[in-house]
């Protein structure tokens, strides 16, 4: 059982970075909150009659105090992003995140009971609401990690075996020349377009991954991925895939899947590449043409 916990923490998990959202699900979460204060009344809440509306207007107090702070530490996306590289955010790491949130959620909580009935600062009452807070907010937290992950992992794994069937080898490969050019003086790598395997951006740097009599190299360009996927775009075999990676499609073996997308597998490489799920339409459309 708890090898399989083990194995469970370690799953790769989707982050959603962006303004967009985090206002979704600080909608969400705010909505949940709010609703579940007003229909079940928790904590030996009594409510008189006539005063629902006012009761109402409280708990969406408490839902605006989440969605406020969804947005403030969602911030932390863009202000820490190699913390946040969602190649490497796990399912611990979303917990732990969630955790951190609801922490917040409830020192928020606090400040808003204070502004409402002047409750004292001190350690006694933040120490109590943020009990009240992870009540109500920690079983959602752990639910929808579960849901979450396993939601995403069986639909990308499902929808990879489908697209892996579309994957035809190659047997005519286009033999041309292309140059890359780095920005620093003299910097250049001529390639037959037939021996990329793919290129990754690494900071201010490109890594190229190519083959040569029959063993796989690397070479490092000071250059953007842009200036590189203008580079390649006269070959339609090249695939902008990621941000930060191109990937050669005649080079693809086969799609594999995870809660966070698709992965490529190119015939050659050492790792497999990550494909942006707002390019998953491009990727299927590109497969269909083959």
């Amino acid at each position: 059982m708890i090898h399989r916990i083990y194995q469970w923490l370690i799953q790769p998990y989707p982050f959603e970075k962006g303004w967009n959202s985090a206002f979704r699900t600080g909608l969400w979460a705010g909505a949940f909150v709010a609703l579940f204060l007003y229909f079940f009344r928790p904590f030996g809440m009594q409510i008189n009659r006539g005063e629902e509306w006012a009761y109402l207007k409280i708990c969406s107090f408490f839902g605006l105090v989440t969605l406020a702070v969804m947005l403030i530490v969602s911030s932390l996306s863009v202000i820490l992003p190699k913390i946040f590289d969602e190649e490497k955010w796990l399912v611990w790491k979303e917990i732990l995140f969630n955790i951190f949130f609801v922490g917040c959620v409830g020192a928020g909580n606090l400040l808003l009971a204070r502004f409402l009935w002047h409750v004292p600062l001190n350690a006694g009452t933040f120490a109590t609401w943020q009990v009240l807070t992870f009540a109500v907010g920690i079983f959602p937290i752990m639910f929808g990690a579960y849901m979450g992950q396993m939601k995403m992992n069986r639909r990308y794994v499902a929808e990879a075996a489908r697209m892996s069937l579309q994957v035809h080898p190659h047997a005519i490969t286009m033999h041309s020349q292309v140059t890359l050019t780095g920005d620093n003086q003299n910097e250049t790598l001529q390639l037959d377009t037939s021996s990329i395997l793919f290129l990754s951006a690494a900071d201010n740097y490109v890594q190229v991954f190519y083959t040569e009599d029959g063993r796989l190299k690397k070479r490092i360009l000071r250059a953007t991925m842009k200036k590189m996927e203008e580079a390649l775009a006269g070959y339609p075999q090249f695939f902008r895939c990621h941000r930060t990676y191109i990937a050669n499609l005649d080079k693809l073996e086969n799609v594999s899947g995870n809660a966070q997308g698709y992965r490529l597998h190119l015939a050659g490489a050492d790792e497999t590449i990550p494909v942006s799920r707002n390019l998953n339409e491009t990727l299927r459309a590109r497969l269909d043409e083959t």
